[in-house]
């Protein structure tokens, strides 16, 4: 698999921790993800291996906020995919230019 940063991503993180307890939510497994964290954060500023994967998910095949401690309505979603179909209102989408949709 080829991963591709987004140009600026390093300042949004840098930016967006200072206000946010950030997360990655993947429905990938750990392996995956703790490879996402080196790529996103590889001195572990952000995401200090605040990690929720596939084996953590209790919707088969879907990212739902139930699993997420603490309240729903604080949540800030930053995704490029739309399977937030229940929690769309938490949720900045992206497609993959960058663009917000």
């Amino acid at each position: 698999m080829m991963t591709k940063l987004r140009p600026f991503v390093h300042t949004f993180l840098e930016e967006a921790s200072k206000l946010f307890e950030m997360w990655i939510y993947t429905m990938g497994s750990l392996s995956y993800a703790s490879d996402m964290a080196e790529l996103l954060d590889p001195g572990d500023k952000y995401f200090h291996s605040r990690f929720i994967t596939l084996e953590d998910s209790t919707h088969e095949k879907k990212k739902r906020l139930n699993i997420v401690l603490g309240r729903e309505s604080t949540v800030l979603i930053v995704d490029d995919t739309w399977i937030w179909k229940k929690d769309k209102d938490n949720c900045f989408q992206t497609d993959f230019n960058g663009r917000t949709t």
